[in-house]
């Protein structure tokens, strides 16, 4: 059997923190078998210890689909570190008096003793990074913080979408019905524990997603694209499309559960990323080939660019007048809008303005989460 120091233990605890964090299910019978593998020598192997913890910790389809992700994340930089000296058994570490036994969720083992000043201003810096971080421009991140940057954008994401999951399911009960009230609790004693609702089924909306990728939005159409792989499953029908020099439908892309394969695959498929910009042409060339079937008082339409554009302002402006006649709600998502001082000038926006229900930022992590209040409200 492998003996675990004290480093791995403490990593694996992080890891049941993080997955708990995500909505996982963790009791101590899930953490007391993570340990049971690792000190079987497991963790020597990687995917086997992957695919181990996937069967202790996952227990629905949402576990599944994200877990790897999850793993790969969040294990990555310990194993590239680590790989080596886990190849021979490893001592137990003597304990240090400066320590504490600690049970956590069934499971013993030894931390530092931090005083109580330290570990509340170390929370106080994380919570503060976090914010510091929601609030940078995606263009202006440092190339030592974009790791926590997804980090932070995936956590919040997966916390946006179990909202949107509750808001439908609370939409999806009516007015509670007092006569099946009324009968269920007969059959408990005439006590009214369960309440029957009407039936009322919300129909979930439909919405294209139209991106910029030319040059001036790479940072940003990246960020947004990670948006929207989470709101795909809460719309009855969610289309997405590319543009720059050229239009690209990349919707039948998006089918592959995991996240980086999706993303690997665009920018294999996608060869007009981070060239020119032609607005107009590629909006129409959408409303051509797309429109009837993609386009309906059923449908929001969300365009994100700077509106920069370098062709014709005239056809820019027919295009979108088109678009918003066809559809339920017309947004445009504009990085510059977030720069202070920024004034709608530019030809391209000036020309689009009238014709928009809603003109919002997108350029950093809580300018997106705000997008959710423009989407669910619709």
């Amino acid at each position: 059997m492998v003996q675990v120091n004290k480093t791995f233990k403490e990593r694996l605890i992080d890891f049941t923190f993080y997955c708990r964090e995500r909505q996982f299910v963790l009791g101590p019978q899930e953490t007391r078998d993570a340990f049971e593998i690792a000190e079987r020598g497991y963790l020597l192997d990687r995917k086997l210890f992957q695919y181990s913890l996937k069967a202790i910790f996952c227990k629905r389809k949402e576990h599944f689909d994200r877990f790897d992700e999850m793993f790969d994340r969040f294990w990555s930089r310990y194993y590239e570190d680590k790989l080596e000296q886990r190849k021979t058994a490893l001592k137990q570490p003597k304990k240090d008096p400066d320590t504490a036994t600690v049970i956590f969720l069934g499971a013993q083992f030894q931390i530092p003793r931090p005083p109580e000043q330290k570990q509340e201003a170390k929370q106080t810096v994380g919570a503060n990074e976090s914010i510091r971080l929601r609030m940078t421009d995606f263009s202006k991140v440092e190339v030592t913080d974009r790791e926590r940057l997804e980090e932070l954008a995936e956590e919040l994401f997966h916390q946006m979408s179990m909202r949107f999951k509750r808001r439908l399911e609370n939409a999806n009960k009516g007015a509670i019905d007092i006569r099946r009230t009324v009968r269920h609790g007969i059959d408990k004693g005439g006590l009214l524990l369960d309440l029957a609702h009407k039936k009322k089924r919300k129909e979930k909306r439909k919405v294209v997603f139209i991106l910029d990728v030319s040059g001036s939005m790479d940072t940003y159409s990246y960020y947004l694209l990670r948006y929207v792989l989470v709101l795909k499953k809460y719309f009855k029908s969610l289309e997405f499309f590319t543009f720059s020099t050229q239009l690209t439908h990349v919707t039948p892309l998006l089918r592959a559960n995991n996240e980086q394969r999706i993303l690997k695959q665009i920018g294999k498929e996608v060869h007009s990323w981070s060239s020119g910009t032609k607005i107009g042409e590629s909006l129409t060339e959408f409303l051509s080939v797309y429109g009837s079937k993609f386009l309906s008082q059923k449908h929001i339409v969300v365009i994100l660019s700077d509106g920069l554009e370098t062709g014709s302002v005239v056809q820019l402006r027919e295009a979108v007048r088109t678009i918003r006649r066809r559809c339920k709600t017309l947004v445009w998502l504009n990085p510059l809008k977030g720069m202070k001082g920024y004034r709608p000038i530019q030809k391209g926006i000036v020309n689009v303005m009238p014709h928009l229900d809603a003109f919002e930022s997108a350029h950093n992590l809580d300018s997106l989460l705000k997008l959710e209040k423009v989407l669910m409200d619709v």
